[in-house]
């Protein structure tokens, strides 16, 4: 039997069972670990993937073990999320506002982002995108390596050949600059 959503009913109900038994536990794990308004998120979101994952999850007693495991994996999101926002807010704190330019130096600007935003277009999208997960998200090599599934070395040769391609497309697009004037954050 179904519903008018297409879900069984009987999913539903194990769904509620699985909640009713086991919420407070979760959101006692969660506040013990995590602010009260983080705390609720979490919950709310281990048991949102329970529903997406309940064909791979456990029965019975160890049920509240597996939610447990997703409420560390949540909470850590959470708190990687929480210290790259910190780290972003300190560094932002750290910059002086610049003086008022002109208009001239202002479409000179544009333009250079533009060049950049057009260089960055013609790359390969992995070279595309190993240069934003260092450069713009600030994730080690190795943190790099782990999402394209790939060595390290093989992470550093990819990011600074990413580096040079950027640079050789940035310049045949009439770019005089360097497109990226700092060193990557990652180790």
């Amino acid at each position: 039997m179904t519903t008018g959503s297409g879900k069984s009913t009987t999913d539903e109900t194990a769904y509620r069972t699985l909640y009713d038994a086991h919420y407070r536990d979760v959101l006692a794990y969660c506040r013990r670990r995590a602010n009260p308004a983080d705390a609720q998120d979490a919950a709310a979101e281990v048991f949102a993937i329970a529903w997406r994952r309940r064909a791979e999850m456990p029965a019975g007693d160890q049920a509240r073990p597996w939610l447990f495991g997703v409420a560390y994996r949540v909470l850590s999101h959470q708190w990687r999320s929480s210290n790259r926002r910190g780290r972003l807010t300190r560094r932002l704190s750290s910059f002086r506002p610049l003086p008022q330019e002109g208009p001239d130096t202002q479409v000179v600007q544009h333009r250079d982002y533009e060049l950049v935003r057009s260089a960055a277009a013609r790359l390969d999208p992995l070279d595309q995108e190993v240069l934003r997960l260092v450069m713009w998200e600030e994730l080690s090599h190795e943190q790099v390596a782990d999402m394209i599934g790939s060595t390290i070395p093989a992470a550093k040769q990819r990011f600074h050949r990413a580096k040079r391609r950027l640079a050789r497309e940035f310049k045949r697009l009439g770019g005089t600059a360097n497109p990226i004037a700092r060193e990557e954050g990652g180790s």
